[in-house]
């Protein structure tokens, strides 16, 4: 007989073909997980919620900075953060109420963070310049 009559002929048992289906089963989930990009459904609502606060923090950071950009005092307030370092500038930002978005309490620290690192970028001569307020002398 030959190989081809033989597997023509083959008949497997209900054992066979169930353990064919579990091992086939455990290849593809394998496979899936490790290689093709297969994700728990938690750990996809946690790449979510990541990427909606990085989404979040960024359109904050812009916001502040424009909101910088159109104060009186963006040069000076300029030239102070541009002094600063690390942390101290998203302190800096933090304690300004330019930072804060509508509705919010605080600013959170990646929007700071974010909006520092915008400021500091900024082109000094696209600032407003500084208005000072004179006072009348009698």
């Amino acid at each position: 007989m030959s190989f081809i009559q033989n597997f023509k002929d083959y008949t497997p048992e209900k054992s066979t073909l169930v353990w064919t289906a579990v091992g086939a089963s455990a290849l593809t989930m394998a496979v899936g997980f490790m290689w093709a990009g297969w994700v728990t459904e938690s750990s996809a609502e946690e790449t979510a919620a990541e990427a909606a606060a990085a989404a979040r923090a960024e359109l904050a950071a812009t916001i502040c900075a424009e909101n910088f950009r159109g104060t009186s005092v963006a040069r000076a307030q300029y030239e102070e953060i541009s002094e600063l370092r690390g942390f101290r500038q998203r302190q800096f930002v933090e304690e300004q109420p330019w930072a804060l978005m509508p509705g919010e309490q605080d600013v959170t620290r990646a929007a700071a963070e974010r909006c520092a690192e915008l400021i500091v970028a900024m082109d000094v001569t696209s600032l407003p310049p500084q208005v000072t307020a004179e006072v009348p002398q009698n």
